[in-house]
């Protein structure tokens, strides 16, 4: 037993476990380890270890030193003496110590993650440490693993045996807990076998650690892997040596001779106490007075005394200051009890149906002609949209005839994610989306609505509102905080059920500060709150009462809730928990203290059916506009026809997943020819006609429930149907966006302008300017240097006279022709790469058409491919800052063009223009420079790639960053003889011919989407149609920049205009603008200096021209795409937004565009869009029709009195008696020629 003073302790007291280890000073080897979990009673744990440890290996007060790292550590370190320190700095020394030759590490812990990359010093040989830890998520963690082992319930034992080779693996979001638990309920309904979500786990925690923690760096050979999960799970470790070597095969690393690479992926001996190893090695370089164990005593007094007055400090009052709050809060929400409406007996009760089809519920009302909601029903779903609905109908049947009434339905609304299947099969007259079908209630039943909150269990949507209309929408789609499903789940593991959660919370006098954030976090807050002595009643009222911020500052992230209006009506099953609305209520009234307004919150009165009620309420609304429902009927309802079918068979082979799918076919009665035409479409499985009734077939349309879009579709032959009729969409409403995506990188075609090897002559300068006093020579001087310059012979006459005389100049002169010669033959055979990303979107014709003019030939200028998830993935794990992303993929681009189109075949050059100014049609504005961080993307992009070493040059490829100013074509000229000159072997006239050839052809492109654009708009205008104008940068026509958004809305039957394809012809933009032309506004149509002044960005300066453009056309509508974290968009996002609105057009937006494609959202909020616009294209044309009619009949009117006046001067040729009449008809005809032209216009 070692009772030496100096005996050192090390302690790691982290999230989930704490760990231990006594050194013997003497011998420097571990005496004493152990590993426990603490099972949240971290101070507890870590007492009872100090106690067995002053047992076993002698540490008493005053004997011995503590060095303590971990979450917990610094809490319970003050206690006992010990010296905290930082992990990454305990770990890194033990790693230095014991491994000296290891390059990078990783530790799994129960919270957190760390990844250390040491690097050594190019000056002074010394190895410095590269750390990165995980800081606001927790996912990619050891956490995450135990909360999805809770639910999959796989003993301990057989978890550390868990493998993760030979697995089929599925789709599981690693970058949250929550999200990846949701994906696994799915899956596990599925019936995916328990070892094969494990594995995926794996997968998606090992890949979120190697995407993020890395911050671009390599994890060089040899590889440590630290920490629990690494030390304890056979399979973590497997995945771990399948994933890294396939980096260093890509990126070229060499690993020693005849190594295998997954041996130097390893998990050493005591890996699991490396932390608290490296505290005692710490302590070691520490003056011996440092850490000084001060004995267990204080620490006891701790847990049993001053944690409960640190507890008193650190908390807050309850949710209500005193219980007159409390009950006045109660009594002004008060909730009315639904008592479903009575019938009497032989009564026939005319209703409408909604039915809210969601993946988790589903809710149906019956409505009144008067929209009372008479009956409603909410059940859990079953996983089968089509059983549940019949469900529904039982149920609401049941209540209106149990006393003898009749139903009769008169129209049938359907919302949710099952809202067009069940349309079909219902036959029903309203699928609606489900944003609208919440606006249309909360409008129904409140005025003036500025916010919907919908919070349900799984997810939170956002709907801000403007004129009764859908203006923006939030959808959590990156993480789960703030959402139902948390509460209920806290209230459970307490031992109440949801519907006792508000009495509970209410009756904590007290409550902890909860920071709001990743849901994992808050579970170890819950942890860390019941280790510090508070009640399971205080914990769930401080859970209450982070949830909107939650709501508001994490996941919405909008923190200035009055600009969004003053009343927010708040529906969701959440809006149940009264304990969840006064949390709400009371932050959502804080946001407008100090302002002129304040906030008016109410709870929807049928928060939880809401989506139902507006899918009856739309229901209701088409009929009170003549439509008449041709719905199935309720005895049909029971016996819909439909078949479920999950084996073999149901396999997807869209990707390496192969997941299993359900199908659901169901029978729908379709007339004949619409039953054609859908199957044509590739909508329908088949048909067959129906017996016995004329016209009419029986339909079987398939409903695929698939983990992800891809599998939605069943096969090959049906995507192609669907193809099919897409494609006659896509010729019927053209999508400008699409073609200029495809038509940038065209070949120009352009004139070769290059010089001929055998014309060079001489290869010198054509012009050398003369003193002013020899002015009347230089045209002289000139046409003889042309003449030698340009003459074989005096080339061949200096070729022969430099072998005889060997003087410099005449070499020089031979060399350089030579050289010259010899590059210009290479450009046959040079290969260009160029990254498909930011401005090339627009300024590409331009380098194009230069180096084929050139003799470069258009197919080896090699372009990255388009974006898409797959080709982010592969690059991005370079990335070592956070940009917008259309920055971020241009790493990713390059990527493609190193490790796929370079080995495919070798390229010579990459060029990624920096192209600082631009030309522009504007006028007026300030300048027409680029975004400073497009322009700065290029070197980032390069620094990533020359980080560790230059991988351009071990490639063999030199890389081209031009940094030109198109705006300036003379500066222009020598900007690119400055990069190309010496590459391309070209001569001043050469490149100045060049450059002449790209300005052309960009302009050719330019002129080709504005003749496009002037058709489009023409025939949109000739049919009363609508068009939409995408307000974005050029980037944004990259479909996988803009997710296919417009892609969507052009299936939708409306045509894309993009900002470059706006005609700018006189004749079209003269009439738009001339009002305010007149009025002194601006000085012509191209001018906006009335509405932005600071128009230096020339991207910026075009989309506010675009808003003007669009907000004047009475043909179109504008949608705006802005990227996440784009800092020039950020400034006009409400110049814009009141640009377009205040004219009555109407305005949408994406603007948290960014790598993440959040399919659901955005498939919502197109529908969003699609529902508005075609409510106001019904608008216009019956305004346009009305405006008709009146023409038509002032036409026939005024034919009327023409025929009267003549009539009457027929009369006053005979009757001068009848001049009276002719003078008042005259008047009233002169009065109908004024009036006329504003009746009509």
């Amino acid at each position: 037993m070692a009772t030496d003073r100096d005996l050192l302790v090390g302690f790691d007291l982290g999230s989930t476990t704490v760990k231990a280890i006594v050194l013997d000073p003497r011998t420097d080897e571990i005496i004493w380890k152990d590993y426990r979990r603490h099972d949240s009673k971290q101070a507890e744990k870590a007492l009872e270890m100090l106690e067995d440890i002053e047992r076993d290996a002698g540490l008493a007060r005053g004997r011995g030193r503590v060095f303590i790292t971990g979450s917990g550590g610094a809490n319970v370190g003050r206690w006992i003496g010990a010296k905290f320190v930082q992990e990454v700095n305990a770990v890194s020394l033990s790693v230095e110590k014991l491994h000296p030759k290891v390059n990078s590490v990783v530790e799994l812990g129960g919270q957190d993650a760390k990844i250390v990359v040491f690097k050594a010093d190019p000056e002074t040989g010394r190895k410095k440490k590269i750390p990165s830890m995980n800081d606001k998520c927790a996912g990619g963690t050891g956490a995450v693993i135990d909360k999805i082992n809770a639910k999959l319930k796989i003993p301990a034992e057989q978890l550390g045996k868990q493998t993760y080779l030979g697995k089929k693996l599925h789709p599981v979001a690693g970058k949250c807990g929550v999200f990846a638990e949701t994906d696994i309920n799915g899956l596990q309904k599925m019936g995916v076998p328990p070892d094969e979500l494990m594995a995926s786990l794996f997968e998606s925690i090992i890949q979120q650690n190697l995407s993020v923690l890395t911050r671009g760096h390599t994890l060089m050979p040899d590889v440590l892997l630290l920490g629990g999960p690494n030390t304890y799970i056979q399979g973590m470790v497997e995945c771990w040596k399948a994933n890294i070597p396939p980096v260093w095969e890509e990126r070229g690393i060499e690993l020693p001779a005849g190594a295998d690479p997954a041996e130097l992926i390893y998990v050493p001996d005591n890996a699991q106490y490396y932390a608290a190893i490296g505290a005692a090695e710490f302590g070691k370089d520490e003056e011996a007075n440092v850490g000084v164990y001060l004995g267990s005593d204080k620490l006891k007094w701790y847990l049993t005394e001053g944690r409960l007055a640190e507890k008193k400090k650190a908390g807050g009052s309850g949710l209500a200051k005193d219980t007159t709050e409390r009950d006045a809060f109660l009594e002004r929400y008060k909730k009315e009890k639904f008592v479903p409406t009575s019938f009497e007996a032989g009564e026939t009760v005319e209703c409408f149906i909604g039915i809210d089809g969601g993946s988790t519920s589903s809710k149906a009302v019956l409505m009144s002609h008067d929209a009372k909601v008479l009956a409603k029903v909410y059940q859990l779903s079953k996983g089968n949209p089509i059983e549940d609905t019949i469900d529904l109908f039982r149920q609401l049947r049941a209540q209106v005839e149990e006393n003898g009434a009749k139903l009769e339905i008169l129209g049938v609304g359907t919302t949710g994610y099952a809202k067009d299947i069940l349309n079909d099969v219902l036959r029903g007259d309203a699928p609606i989306v489900e944003t609208v079908a919440h606006c249309e209630s909360a409008l129904h039943f409140y005025d003036d609505v500025d916010v919907v909150c919908d919070v349900g269990g799984q997810d939170i949507k956002l709907i801000i509102l403007k004129n009764g209309k859908v203006k923006d929408f939030k959808l959590n789609t990156q993480c789960s905080a703030g959402n139902g499903y948390f509460l209920q789940s806290t209230a459970v593991g307490f031992g109440h059920d949801v519907t006792e959660y508000a009495d509970v919370a209410f009756s904590a006098e007290a409550m902890p500060m909860f920071g709001y954030g990743c849901a994992v976090f808050m579970q170890s807050d819950i942890v860390d709150f019941q280790r510090q002595g508070w009640s399971p009643a205080e914990i769930m009222a401080g859970l209450a009462h982070v949830l909107p911020k939650n709501i508001w500052l994490y996941v919405s992230q909008i923190p200035n809730l009055a600009k969004l209006g003053r009343r927010f009506v708040l529906q969701g099953g959440t809006q149940h928990n009264m304990a969840a609305v006064k949390a709400q209520v009371d932050f959502i009234e804080s946001r407008f203290h100090g302002k002129d307004e304040t906030a008016d919150v109410v709870v929807h009165k049928h928060c939880g059916e809401s989506g139902a009620i507006g899918a009856a309420l739309e229901a209701r609304r088409l009929h009170q506009h003549g439509h008449r429902s041709d719905w199935i009927g309720l005895e049909k309802v029971d016996t819909i026809g439909y078949r479920q079918k999950r084996d073999e068979s149901t396999r997807c082979y869209f990707c390496k997943n192969k997941c299993l799918r359900t199908f659901i076919d169901v029978d729908l009665e379709l007339s004949t020819p619409e039953a054609e035409q859908r199957m044509q479409q590739g909508d329908l499985l088949q048909i067959r006609k129906k017996e016995a009734v004329e016209d009419t077939s029986v339909a079987t349309k398939r409903l695929i429930i698939a983990t992800c879009e891809k599998g939605e579709v069943e096969d090959v032959d049906s995507m192609r149907k669907i193809k099919g009729g897409l494609d006659q969409i896509k010729k019927d409403f053209p999508n400008m966006a699409a073609y200029a995506a495809k038509a940038v990188w065209k070949a120009r075609k352009p004139d070769l302008v290059a010089d001929k090897p055998d014309d060079l002559g001489l290869g010198l300068r054509q012009h050398v300017e003369l003193p002013p006093r020899f002015a009347n020579a230089q045209p002289k001087v000139d046409r003889l240097l042309a003449r030698l310059n340009a003459s074989s012979r005096v080339a061949n006459l200096v070729q022969k006279a430099a072998k005889i005389d060997q003087a410099t100049k005449l070499r020089e002169v031979v060399e350089n022709r030579d050289r010259r010669i010899e590059l210009i033959d290479k450009r046959k055979s040079l290969r260009i790469g160029i990254p498909r990303v930011l401005n090339n979107y627009s300024q590409n014709p331009f380098f194009s058409a230069y180096f084929e003019s050139l003799g470069v030939p258009a197919k080896n200028l090699i372009y990255s491919d388009f974006t898409s998830e797959e080709l982010y993935k592969e690059g991005a794990k370079r990335g070592a800052i956070d940009p917008c992303f259309p920055s971020k993929v241009c790493i990713a681009h390059m990527h493609n063009l190193l490790e796929v189109k370079h080995k495919k075949k070798p390229l010579d050059l990459i060029v990624f223009p920096q192209v600082d100014s631009m030309e522009t049609w504007l006028t007026n504005t300030q300048a027409s420079r680029a975004c400073p961080t497009v322009v700065g993307s290029a070197d980032t992009t390069r620094a990533a790639f020359v980080k560790e070493s230059n991988i351009f040059a071990e490639r063999g490829i030199e890389l081209i960053i031009p940094f030109v100013h198109m705006a300036e074509p003379q500066l222009c000229k020598r900007e690119m003889f400055k990069y190309f000159g010496g590459v391309l072997g070209l001569s001043d006239e050469e490149n100045a011919r060049a450059t002449d050839a790209g300005l052309r052809a960009l302009h050719d492109y330019e002129a080709d989407l504005r003749v496009h654009g002037r058709s489009m708009l023409d025939q949109i205008v000739a049919e009363q149609r609508l068009g939409v104008v995408l307000l974005s940068r050029p980037y944004h026509n990259d479909p996988g920049m803009n997710h296919e958004i417009p892609d969507e809305l052009q299936k939708l039957g409306y045509p894309i205009f993009t900002i470059q394809s706006l005609p700018i012809d006189e004749d079209i933009v003269q009439p738009l603008f001339q009002p305010d032309i007149d009025a002194g506004f601006i000085r012509d149509p191209y001018d906006i200096s009335d509405v932005w002044k600071n128009s230096y960005s020339e991207n910026t300066s075009q989309k506010v021209w675009a808003a003007k453009f669009t907000a004047r056309h009475p043909n179109l509508v504008a949608l705006e795409l802005s990227s996440f974290k784009c800092g020039h968009d950020a400034p006009i996002y409400s110049v814009i937004e009141e640009i377009v609105e205040n004219s009555g057009t109407p305005y949408f937006s994406f603007k948290d565009i960014d790598e993440n494609k959040p399919t659901g959202s955005i498939k919502i909020r197109v529908q969003t869009i699609g529902y508005f616009l075609k409510r106001y294209r019904e608008d216009m044309v019956r305004t346009a029709a009305k405006r008709a009619s009146v023409t038509e009949r002032l036409t026939k009117y005024q034919t009327t009195l023409m025929s009267r006046l003549e009539s009457l001067r027929s009369q006053q040729a005979r009757s001068p008696d009848v001049s009276l009449d002719v003078e008042a008809l005259r008047r009233l005809m002169s009065d109908h020629h004024t009036t006329q032209p504003a009746t009509t216009s």
